[in-house]
């Protein structure tokens, strides 16, 4: 008999790329994998009722400055990214509304608890983010020619950086190879929608219980668990 997902809550330490360590609400789901599946296997997030297809949402950002453009605060400020900008005399780093909200869960990769009884059955099957944008799209972005020191993160960025700020890292993220954000801001159509999340196109996955753990980067306070299909 198929069994029922699974789910449960709890708090955990994070460490996020940059260095710093905050106590994050967890969701820990598990479920059956009935049968074997053949690679590539496509791990998807959904969200609904998120109008990423807004007029204002959709024209809130500055390209030359996703392309690596060092913009200075005047040019971002005649630009399209407010109401977020600039702050404090210097530019938003990536400025506008859809950087800012730019979804940042993370997933573990799956830990299987009873694996069907096979040799080439790991204990855990290790999926990407690598491959999960679209072929070339990384060649609408670029290493920024910015300084840390010289533009501020978005304000739903801040709460992963120490301080709130760029300034302890040595270099800015590279839009040029972050396929995560590149897939966010690739804006959908219609308010529910999936974008890819993980990858392995290698891999059998094989039958069994799998336990997955969804890290909520936004906020200690709360957790959401998700249904897959």
């Amino acid at each position: 008999m198929k069994s029922v997902p699974q789910w449960g809550k709890a708090y955990e330490n994070y460490t996020w790329p940059s260095g710093r360590v905050q106590n994050t609400s967890v969701c820990i789901l598990s479920f059956e994998i009935p049968n074997d599946v053949q690679p590539p296997i496509l791990f998807y997030y959904r969200l609904t009722n998120f109008y990423q297809n807004h007029r204002r949402y959709v024209k809130s950002v500055d390209i030359e400055q996703l392309k690596g453009t060092a913009r200075t605060v005047s040019e971002i400020n005649s630009g399209d990214c407010g109401p977020l900008d600039t702050v404090n005399d210097k530019p938003y780093y990536p400025c506008g509304l859809i950087a800012n909200s730019m979804f940042n869960d993370t997933f573990t990769n799956l830990n299987a608890t009873n694996p069907s009884q096979n040799e080439n059955s790991p204990s855990v099957y290790n999926m990407t983010t690598a491959g999960i944008s679209w072929a070339h799209e990384g060649d609408l972005y670029g290493k920024t020619k910015y300084k840390p020191s010289d533009v501020v993160p978005p304000p739903n960025w801040q709460e992963q950086y120490i301080d709130g700020s760029y300034d302890s890292l040595e270099e800015l993220p590279d839009l040029h190879t972050w396929e995560e954000f590149q897939v966010w801001m690739r804006t959908a159509g219609l308010p529910t929608f999936s974008k890819l999340a993980l990858r392995n196109d290698n891999d059998v996955l094989r039958a069994g219980t799998y336990r997955l753990k969804i890290y909520d980067r936004r906020s200690t306070q709360s957790a959401h668990c998700f249904v897959f299909h």
